[in-house]
């Protein structure tokens, strides 16, 4: 495994990182008793993404690049793989650029997932601001259901839903936070979002993992991909 602030090569077994001197957190199959807040998932979102910085500058080029030319059939797929690089990165495990190939394993819950969540949110939109929003923080994990416990499309959205209503403040919160950096990324000429957009996927990570835990199942996958 690799630390998740300065990428240096440890042992499983190693409680903090020789290097940098970070504690490793341990990836709890079940979620956390006290879910830690919006703050705290942002911050281990940037730790995790600038700790491999030019591999996920690549995978939010790619993603961007893919989404203006196919958005339609390609945005899902690559979603999907840039949040399964995320995890991973969070999880323990350095994220590399054949992640973004996992999404496209599981190309019609992928594709679904992204149709129905954005015409969700885009009518929730045109009805208000605030139901939009809404709707965006309670549809934040769709993806990772769909790779952590193999759901459907449907029961993804609807597991989203239920246990995002019960931590709507933090998820709000998440959300205003993810808007910003988005935000501050488009900035920057547009070269800022290729961080931005993995920052993002990747504080949602940080988020489920505090909320739905992780399947044994999925940490051994975890473990047996990549370095």
């Amino acid at each position: 495994m690799f630390c998740d602030r300065c990428g240096t090569p440890v042992a499983a077994s190693v409680e903090q990182c020789p290097r940098c001197g970070t504690p490793f957190a341990v990836v709890a199959v079940t979620p956390a008793a006290i879910p830690r807040g919006a703050v705290a998932w942002m911050a281990e979102g940037w730790n995790a993404v600038t700790a491999n910085f030019w591999i996920f500058a690549l995978l939010g080029f790619l993603y961007l690049l893919a989404c203006s030319v196919a958005p339609v059939l390609v945005q899902g797929p690559m979603a999907l793989g840039l949040q399964w690089a995320c995890l991973r990165q969070i999880a323990g495990r350095r994220a590399d650029i054949n992640d973004l190939g996992y999404g496209f394993q599981l190309f019609p819950p992928a594709v679904l997932v992204c149709l129905a969540t954005s015409l969700i949110i885009g009518t929730a939109s045109l009805l208000l601001l605030l139901p939009g929003l809404a709707a965006a923080a309670l549809l934040q994990f769709p993806y990772l259901l769909v790779i952590d416990r193999n759901l459907d499309f449907i029961e993804a959205l609807r597991e989203s839903f239920a246990v995002s209503q019960r931590h709507i403040g933090k998820l709000l919160l998440l959300l205003t936070l993810q808007i910003g950096i988005a935000l501050a990324g488009a900035l920057l000429c547009g070269v800022g979002l290729f961080i931005a957009i993995p920052v993002i996927y990747a504080s949602t990570a940080a988020a489920y993992l505090d909320l739905y835990g992780l399947r044994a199942a999925t940490k051994v996958r975890i473990t047996g991909m990549g370095a």
